[in-house]
């Protein structure tokens, strides 16, 4: 007897595949009120604040903080919903784990389907993971910030560095 093994493609059959964000990003960080959604991971919360600190000398106001209640779970609807309405963007992650990273990337597109645009970041390990999530999504190419891996056992100096480069990332998207 021989047995059949199934292998299902998570990214097979994507009903609308969406190129790109979904919103654009807008113009400038000058006058923006940005949400962060931070995922729960080890060491996001002061990635993401030193990351909303650098937004903020570039004329942009930190207005609302949300950490996730779990790391390997989608941010429950009333979270996103106050951050879409309060936001002009989201930052969210960071996707340092496969889950936390899955679930960072269908939080940001959800984001952006409600029309707030989102900076979703990543660390380098992870690409893979969320592009699966991504495309599964239906928006395959749905942009990532990425810094180096992993972010979760930094120390502050080497955390400072994977800020700057997600800063430099964000600033070629939206200048300052």
């Amino acid at each position: 007897m021989t047995d059949i093994l199934t292998v299902l493609d998570p990214t097979a059959d994507v009903a609308a595949a969406v190129a790109g964000p979904l919103v654009e990003p807008p113009a400038s960080l000058a006058g923006l009120t940005i949400g962060v959604l931070d995922n729960g991971k080890s060491n996001s919360d002061q990635f993401l604040a030193r990351l909303g600190d650098r937004l903020a000398q570039r004329g942009a106001t930190v207005a609302d903080r949300i950490r996730k209640p779990g790391v390997g779970s989608l941010a429950p609807e009333e979270q996103v919903a106050r951050l879409v309405e309060g936001s002009d963007l989201v930052v969210t992650g960071v996707g340092d784990c496969a889950g936390c990273c899955s679930c960072s990337v269908q939080d940001a597109i959800a984001i952006e389907r409600r029309g707030v645009p989102a900076v979703l970041i990543c660390t380098s390990e992870m690409v893979t993971t969320g592009r699966i999530a991504a495309t599964a999504a239906g928006v395959p190419e749905y942009p990532f910030v990425v810094v180096d891996h992993p972010v979760a056992s930094c120390t502050d100096e080497e955390l400072d560095g994977r800020v700057d480069r997600a800063l430099a990332q964000i600033l070629e998207r939206i200048p300052g």
